[in-house]
């Protein structure tokens, strides 16, 4: 063999040894694409039949639903279910019977998708309860004042229907999340970031915390949320604000970077939700939730504003309240408009001497062009809450 034979034999191996390595790199990358497309389509699967399965129609409703229309204001109903039917936290506190709403939380999200408000609801709050039909076809009459919380016993859209008549907003749709969600969730974006001010030993919730930063997930997370005895004067208003607080930095750790860009934790966090809400036939989607998920995508932590409805004690019992009628009234007065709320109070501009003097303008009634936050509605003296931006202590 002469040395051009051998020459030529040498390049014909390095070329079969890089057509070799770069089929190598061809087959990992369609598999890797394959593995990518059967997890995604596998996970959507999973979060489509989790979904499927905990849908809730309007008693009475037939036919078809049309999926919700997220190009404006969004009025979602949110309530926290205290059942612990079928659940893996099924021992986790003491169950009472029937069904009642933990937590209820109501989301304003502004037309322009650039200002959200929570508005929480304490749990033993008095307030007109319409009338309302449950699942089995039993109707209950109207109520001019019953707890709250107790409407969810008869379906949630008892709940709803009561929160609408209440607030004058349009909600149309509700999601019901049960205790699992918070183990779930927290547990699936690797905890949530929290302090508490002094040292936490709560027997009744199985909370313990020192005084402090922590990060919880799982039932602890679920701990801090239940707990009243923890917090504050060891009512549900207490709890309010530690829930806030948790809320606040869930909004803070989502909307950080890689959270969301991250797909494998993005579908995890998915199916850990799925797994745990109850939604309206309208919601029952994964399209329908994916764009609900996007109103909020373009949502500043400083305009997201979490606030407790205003209340007082409860005149025939001062185990209860009643909201504070003047104050609640100008908080959803501003969201029937769509206009942002905002803890500053705004700034007056100098009066001029000479000019007349003029009516206070009432809230208007149709949305004003905006930019910014130049028409924000100052929130009432008596509206307890933070921004998503806060960062509070747990106290």
């Amino acid at each position: 063999m002469t040395r051009q034979d051998v020459a030529q034999a040498a390049v014909r191996k390095r070329r079969f040894r890089r057509r070799r390595i770069v089929a190598g790199l061809a087959v990992l990358a369609v598999a890797s694409i394959v593995a990518t497309i059967v997890f995604v389509a596998n996970t959507y699967l999973k979060v489509v039949g989790n979904i499927s399965d905990n849908v809730v129609a309007r008693p009475g409703q037939s036919g078809p639903v049309d999926g919700p229309d997220w190009s404006g204001p969004v009025n979602l109903l949110i309530m926290g279910s205290d059942t612990r039917d079928g659940l893996t936290s099924g021992d986790y506190g003491q169950d009472e019977a029937g069904t009642r709403s933990d937590v209820m939380m109501l989301l304003h999200v502004s037309a322009d998708h650039h200002d959200a408000t929570l508005v929480s609801f304490p749990r033993d709050t008095m307030m007109p309860i319409p009338e309302c039909t449950n699942a089995e076809g039993e109707v209950f009459e109207a109520e001019d004042e019953a707890q709250i919380n107790g409407a969810l016993n008869h379906g949630p859209h008892c709940s709803l229907d009561a929160i609408r008549d209440f607030t004058g907003l349009d909600v149309s749709h509700f999601i019901v999340v049960d205790f699992d969600a918070a183990i779930n969730v927290t547990n699936a974006i690797g905890g949530v970031d929290v302090c508490v001010v002094d040292d936490v030993e709560d027997a009744y919730s199985g909370l313990s915390l020192t005084a402090g930063e922590h990060s919880i997930k799982g039932a602890q997370a679920l701990a801090f949320l239940r707990t009243r005895h923890g917090f504050a004067d060891g009512s549900d208003l207490g709890r309010i604000s530690a829930q806030q607080t948790f809320l606040s930095a869930l909004a803070r750790k989502v909307k950080s970077a890689g959270t969301l860009s991250n797909p494998v934790t993005l579908f995890n966090l998915a199916d850990a939700a799925s797994k745990s809400i109850t939604v309206d036939e309208a919601l029952g989607s994964v399209p329908a939730l994916a764009g609900l998920a996007g109103t909020l995508a373009g949502v500043e932590l400083d305009r997201m504003v979490l606030i407790q409805l205003p209340v007082e004690d409860y005149w025939a019992d001062d185990n209860r309240v009643q909201p504070i009628a003047d104050a609640s009234e100008q908080i959803f007065a501003a969201l029937r408009a769509d206009l942002p709320l905002t803890f500053d109070a705004p700034v007056p501009e100098s009066p001029d001497e000479d000019a007349p003097a003029l009516e206070e303008p009432s809230v208007p009634q149709t949305p004003p062009a905006r930019s910014g936050t130049s028409s924000a509605v100052a929130l009432p003296d008596a509206a307890r809450g933070q921004t998503a931006k806060d960062t509070s202590c747990a106290q």
